[in-house]
């Protein structure tokens, strides 16, 4: 499978020993930077499934709330709750799914603002009427890139929700 390597990375640097080691606020911490570095590539120019998302949050839950112990810990507070800013009252760990949906959608963003650069002259060519991302639903000749950006974005019977953004 295209995402083990990932999820095996992310398994390995929230290993248990570091678990047993660290407080929980080491814990937070490595969360954050383990989770904003080693799947950015990835994220940033492919759609995650859904299984990958929820592998990724489980790993990420149980090394929180005591990985390397032997009896399963009691998880104090709904993830949701965890991922939610720190102004807010969560502890600013990134949501997977919606962090990788941002990601993707940065190149809608970017084609919107920056036209200049090879990229730009690539997709141009490629895609031609990428405004149009949003009504159409794309061809069967597009890349697997292109149609995750597409869904990412939201089309018309989505409420195409980032085009009401800009």
């Amino acid at each position: 499978m295209f995402w083990n390597p990932v999820v095996n990375k992310i398994r390995s640097r929230l290993s248990r020993w570091k678990g047993r080691l660290l407080s929980m606020a080491g814990r937070i911490c490595l969360i954050k930077s383990v989770i904003s570095a080693l799947p950015l590539f990835y994220f940033s120019f492919f759609k995650a499934p859904v299984n990958v998302c929820n592998q990724i949050r489980c790993i990420q839950a149980q090394f929180l709330w005591g990985w390397g112990h032997v009896s399963r810990k009691i998880a104090w507070v709904k993830w949701k709750w965890i991922c939610r800013p720190v102004d807010y009252g969560g502890l600013g760990i990134k949501d997977i799914s919606c962090f990788n949906a941002s990601l993707l959608a940065k190149w809608k963003w970017r084609l919107e603002t920056s036209k200049e650069g090879l990229w730009w002259e690539i997709l141009q060519a490629r895609y031609g009427c990428w405004r149009d991302i949003g009504v159409s639903s794309g061809s069967s000749k597009d890349s697997v890139w292109w149609k995750d950006l597409i869904r990412v974005c939201g089309n018309v019977t989505e409420g195409n929700w980032f085009d009401r953004r800009l």
